[in-house]
Order: structure tokens, then sequence, then C-alpha cells
């Protein structure tokens, strides 16, 4: 970071061997069954459902975690999540051997709540929203001295999540677009601002759920703003609140914001598994439903990534998804 604090290429590039122990190089694949929707373009899927604990989490929480002290370790760690934060860090807790305690909602699918749990973690249920589990953190570091990862107001997560989209760059040899979910915010700041630094020309679109616009209206007034939580089967963007640190870095580099609606990310969910043979959770499927409704182009010449960021799904709701006509 320069001495203001603002993050720079040179902090996603350390964050890229720093991590490189403990998170996966994950594929890029060229998805030639889902092409069969689109207008011409190729379509690649850049694929975070198969790094560890299943979702792109990893590369920040492990960023974070590496640049912590041995005495902040040793006091233990806690962090609030709805679910693929929460198995990051505590996948990185048991590699670093230091207790985790994670605030999850009360909503929150079970499988992600086994996968924290498998991995050691101490998981407490508390309320719905990012908020209610902001403040039983805090509670928590109150009593119990532990140290906060946060999921997503951390300059140090940021640039660990940048690392996908380097990661994408470098395999793809180019693209012309880069298609990000957008929920807290972390992945789509780090992989905007990495992406705007390695190669402006490249397009940068990032979509969230229609019933949680946090950053398009954010962008509309100007300022970071908190939205009432809509219902939407995306259960890893269900953040009301948009955050100064992740806005400026949208606000400055991102090409796109859409929102797209539910009916949408079920299909797309849909036919990533059917015509991708592909095990995506709804969250990492907004993009492809983005363009699915026709809000991305996806015409002859044109080389899109998506990044698929995980693939935690309760078997109930792919059922679900499957069973849609």
């Amino acid at each position: 970071m320069d001495s203001a604090g603002n993050l720079q290429i040179a902090d996603v590039m350390m964050a890229k061997r720093r991590i490189q122990d403990y998170a996966r190089v994950t594929p890029l694949i060229r998805a030639e069954g889902l092409e069969k929707l689109f207008g011409g373009a190729q379509i690649w899927l850049k694929m975070e459902n198969l790094q560890h604990t299943g979702s792109f989490k990893v590369r920040g929480v492990a960023n974070k975690m590496l640049c912590m002290t041995e005495e902040e370790r040793r006091r233990g760690v806690t962090a609030a999540s709805s679910g693929n934060h929460a198995q990051a860090v505590s996948y990185m807790a048991r590699m670093l051997e230091t207790k985790a305690v994670i605030v999850m909602p009360e909503n929150a699918p079970q499988t992600k709540v086994a996968g924290a749990r498998g991995y050691g973690a101490e998981v407490v249920l508390c309320g719905f929203t990012g908020e209610d589990r902001d403040r039983k953190c805090e509670e928590l570091i109150r009593e119990y001295g532990y140290c906060l990862v946060h999921s997503h107001m951390d300059p140090y997560v940021i640039a660990g999540h940048g690392t996908a989209a380097v990661e994408a760059w470098e395999q793809s040899g180019g693209f012309d677009e880069i298609v990000v979910p957008c929920g807290a915010g972390s992945l789509t700041a780090g992989a905007a601002f990495a992406m705007k630094q390695l190669d402006s020309g490249v397009c940068v679109t990032a979509v969230e759920p229609e019933q949680v616009p946090r950053f398009t209206e954010s962008l509309r007034v100007g300022h970071p703003v908190t939205v009432q939580m809509g219902e939407t089967i995306a259960d890893g963007l269900r953040v009301s609140k948009a955050e100064e640190i992740n806005y400026r870095l949208i606000r400055d580099n991102v090409d796109h914001l859409l929102t797209i609606d539910e009916d949408h990310i079920a299909r797309a969910m849909k036919e990533v598994a059917l015509l991708g043979k592909i095990t995506a959770e709804p969250s990492s499927c907004v993009g492809i439903a983005a363009a699915m409704a026709g809000r991305i182009d996806t015409g002859p010449g044109k080389k899109i990534c998506f990044i698929i960021t995980g693939g935690n799904i309760d078997a109930s709701m792919l059922q679900q998804a499957l069973e849609i006509a």
C-alpha cells in the first residue's frame, strides 16, 4: 500500500507469491457447452469452485492471515460470514494451527456450516444480516481478544482476492471482458483494480442480485449506502451495506455494474450444471445469468472470462434449479 493506505498492483502480485503454498492455481476452461446459449463469443470460466474449501475466499484470507504476527495468531481469529469466508478462515486456521470462531447467519446453508466445522472451527449462529454478524464478532473480540479476519473491509483480503483475476489473465493470454459476481465487494474491487492495472483495455463487468443492489444504489447516489435486504438464492451475495474501501475501487475500476433477477440466476445454475457440466453455487452464476438475459454482449469475436466464485451448494437447492422448466 502507499503512504495513504491505497492499494497498489505490487500488493496484489506480492499476495500472489505469498499465498502460493495455500491457494490452488485453479483452471481456466473454455465452456463450449455454454457457448450454445450465446451469440458467438468464446466463454471462459475461472474455476474458483475448485479452490481449497470450494471458493475464491481462500485467496484473501490466506493473504491476511499470513500477514498477521505470531502473537495475533496465538490469540485466535474470528470472522463473520454467510458461508464461504467462514470455511476459508477455518481452513487457514487449521493450516496455521490457530483457533477460529466463526459467526454465521441462522439461515446459512448447512453445507457451509458443516464445512466450517469440518475444518475445526467453532460456529456461532447469529441473526440474518451482515450487521448482525459484525456486532457478534465485536462482542467476541471484546470478551476473548480474538483477531478479526474481515471478509471484505481489509486491503490484504482485497489484494488476495485480486489474484484470481491476475491468474486468469495470465492463463488466458488476454480477454476482452471479465465478469465478476458482486456481493460485499472485495472480489469485485480486487479483481477490477488488478485487471485495470494489468490491461486497462479489458472491460470489467460486475453483477449483483436485483434483490440486494447495494453498489448499484451507491453509485447512483455517489456514496456508499445500505439497502434493504431482499430475498435472493445467491446466499454468498447477501450483504446489504456497501463499504467505502470497496466502493471507491468499484467506482474507479468497474466499467459496467449490472443487476439480475432471481429467475435468471436459477436458470443460469441449471445451464451451468447441464451444459457446462459444472456444480456452481447461485452466487457464482449471476454473471452467466446476466449474459443469458442479454445484459452482456456475447457476439462473435468476443472472449469473455466469467469467474465461477464457488461450488458450495446444498443438494436441495441444486435439485430445485435442475427442475426448472
